[in-house]
């Protein structure tokens, strides 16, 4: 009975140390949030064309970064993309176009006659602030291509295409303020005659709006190789609602380069297009946007 009884001790002893080794040996397991979140600045250097009415006073537009580096008194532009994505099918973006342009010309011209001298100073200045915000969400309806998770991490999803649907919307803000100065003087100083005189007129006119587009559109991602991506979207928005019609479309190509903080970083090159009509107001108050802005995109992207 004794001899049984420690048998039996032994054996649960041992069973007891080959589950403990077990339960020691086996891998564990860390689980992910399904959550990813992509930060994106970047520089859109923009070619615009097109027309512009403000206050019934029309503009036409034909202009470069370029130009506009060039020729303005000061131009500050912010520019970053921001998405939340659930387990890569549901995504939540933001994109942020801002500018603010100053520029001017200022001319002297002087007469100078026997006993008549004067002086003339005009000077036109335009201050030009546009913001462009677009939001939505993005769903992950379709992906194909192989998964070769086997053939090692770095070429998990290589050759996959994935295709996503867009719903969102796009605020505009539009504001031109444009200033005439006129200051002249004229002094006349001959026997028996003396005169001075001085005038100055300041012409402004200025005017600002903003309004909401719906718009709906499509995204393609292609796995192109490890660490690169190739990126196709477009939408439509307006309807009538907001603008009468607004487009977009863009190709971007990712190339991950390094991975710094946590962080996965790559570098963004690509080509915009944006085009809008929108109208609004009658008269004096007549507002008017038809433009197109296009060219091409360089960018950093995080992504953690």
């Amino acid at each position: 009975m004794i001899r049984y009884v420690a048998s039996a001790a032994a054996s649960a002893f041992l069973f007891s140390c080959g589950a403990n080794a077990q339960t020691a040996a086996a891998p564990s397991t860390v689980v992910g949030s399904p959550w990813t979140f992509t930060f994106a600045p970047y520089g859109w250097l923009t070619f615009i064309s097109g027309t512009q009415t403000v206050a019934g006073q029309t503009l036409q537009t034909n202009t470069n970064v370029f130009e506009m580096f060039a020729e303005s008194q000061s131009l500050i532009s912010i520019m970053a993309y921001a998405e939340a994505r659930y387990e890569d099918r549901l995504g939540l973006f933001v994109d942020l176009v801002y500018a603010n342009l100053t520029a001017g010309k200022s001319a002297t011209r002087g007469v100078f006659l026997p006993g008549i001298s004067g002086s003339a100073l005009a000077s036109a200045s335009a201050d030009y602030e546009t913001l462009t915000l677009q939001f939505g969400a993005a769903y992950q309806f379709a992906k194909v291509g192989p998964h070769r998770g086997a053939e090692g991490p770095g070429v998990a999803g290589v050759g996959q295409t994935a295709f996503d649907v867009v719903l969102g919307g796009r605020w505009w803000y539009q504001r031109l303020d444009m200033t005439l100065n006129f200051f002249g003087t004229v002094s006349v100083n001959t026997p028996n005659l003396q005169l001075s005189a001085n005038r100055s007129q300041v012409f402004a006119r200025s005017g600002s709006v903003g309004w909401v587009d719906p718009l709906v559109g499509f995204r393609v991602r292609h796995h192109l190789a490890p660490g690169q991506r190739i990126t196709l979207e477009a939408n439509l928005g307006g309807f009538g609602i907001g603008s009468r019609i607004s487009a977009e479309a863009q190709l971007a190509y990712s190339l991950e380069f390094g991975n710094a903080i946590g962080v996965n970083w790559a570098g963004v090159l690509g080509y915009r297009a944006l085009y809008v009509d929108y109208t609004q107001g009658s008269g004096s108050s007549f507002f008017e946007l038809n433009q197109l802005q296009h060219g091409p995109l360089l960018g950093v992207r995080g992504k953690f």
